[in-house]
């Protein structure tokens, strides 16, 4: 699988070396993914455990200085959703390398490696996050499918989750993925995309989508709700995908599935 397909995935570089850590994070964006640096393992802990920060991937040096790349991994393995990490060292042993790889690295590539060595690595740690994002969704269905079997009265996956296409929506976590890559809304673009998605593909009027989405737009017209919610769209669009939110001119909007819903304006 080629990098490219995972364009925007967002990757942590930590590398102590000044020098390195500019070069792997020119060669990652060249690839197409949004790279944030840091030059030491503490800083990256706090990127992995706070709320305002996702990522798919974590590239870590072993060897750093305070905290080291193990306790990044740590880190990573204790986030809500956890991202893929591979390690980068200088100094690899085969004890080391099996120490990592049973602590749960995607990857541990030896120093220095080549460019095309590293994004390969990138891609099969993508590959894997998705994997396993695609798995999850697959067990939630047959979840629900066994219940309904059963006749069970519990709470059903499908009550917790809206799904189009790659698109998934966790309710219970307020948490948007898209084709396995977390997406970071604003509470206004989740409560819109939310909306779209509960209508199955059912256009909804500019007014119905703005009053669902603001306490107070009641007394908008049509074109006031409009001008109100289309930044909106136009911010969930260039996060998702622009194909799955249709505009229905001068109507409203509606959010498909675009390899399944055919031909539309």
């Amino acid at each position: 699988m080629q990098p490219g397909n995972f364009t925007q995935a967002r990757i942590l570089l930590v590398e102590d070396d000044y020098a390195a850590r500019v070069s792997w994070q020119q060669i990652l964006e060249d690839a197409g993914y949004c790279v944030t640096s840091v030059s030491d393992g503490e800083s990256a802990c706090r990127l992995l455990q706070s709320d305002n920060h996702a990522y798919d991937v974590v590239l870590t040096d072993l060897a750093l200085r305070a905290t080291d790349g193990i306790e990044v991994l740590r880190s990573a393995r204790d986030c809500a959703d956890p991202p893929e990490v591979v390690l980068l060292t200088g100094r690899g042993t085969l004890e080391t390398a099996l120490a990592a790889l049973r602590a749960g690295v995607y990857d541990y590539l030896l120093k220095p490696c080549k460019p095309g060595e590293l994004l390969r690595a990138i891609a099969g740690a993508l590959q894997r996050r998705r994997d396993l994002a695609l798995r999850n969704m697959m067990l939630d269905e047959i979840t629900y499918e066994l219940a309904q079997l059963q006749g069970s009265d519990v709470i059903l996956p499908q009550a917790r989750y809206l799904r189009v296409g790659e698109l998934s929506i966790d309710r219970l976590s307020n948490q948007v993925t898209f084709k396995g890559r977390i997406v970071q809304l604003t509470p206004t673009e989740y409560d819109l995309l939310c909306c779209l998605a509960e209508a199955k593909e059912m256009t909804l009027s500019f007014h119905d989508i703005a009053c669902r989405t603001y306490a107070n737009a009641h007394a908008l017209n049509d074109d006031e709700s409009h001008q109100l919610i289309k930044t909106h769209v136009h911010n969930l669009r260039r996060k998702i995908d622009p194909a799955y939110i249709v505009n229905v001119r001068g109507v409203g909007y509606r959010l498909v599935n675009p390899h399944t819903f055919g031909e539309y304006a």
